[in-house]
């Protein structure tokens, strides 16, 4: 009996930890036309063209979304580019976590 406890217990938590692995990466839609101001390397991070991607940090911008533990953004350039990038592609930015700190 205790042998078929264990299996039941490590088969929920395999399926358990599989269905939590979802990365809730959100990449930027392309707009048809507009100048294109970044790339997706990659590791799915965006990159600001025409900026230090050796000097400027990577930055978290966390979306409004439907999926239960939350999506986000990452992108490595200036701040200012990035919540631009997200704005663009009418992402709702609910935080940002950053080397220099959270902000809203």
């Amino acid at each position: 009996m205790k042998k078929t406890l264990k299996l039941i217990l490590i088969t929920f938590v395999i399926s358990f930890l599989s269905s939590c692995a979802s990365s809730g990466v959100v990449l930027p839609k392309t707009i048809p036309g507009a100048v294109k101001t970044y790339t997706v390397n990659d590791q799915g991070t965006v990159e600001i063209l025409g900026q230090d991607m050796k000097t400027e940090p990577k930055h978290w911008l966390y979306i409004n979304c439907n999926h239960w533990s939350g999506c986000y953004m990452r992108c490595q350039g200036e701040l200012k580019s990035c919540k631009k990038v997200a704005k663009d592609s009418d992402f709702k930015v609910d935080y940002v976590v950053s080397p220099s700190g959270s902000t809203k």
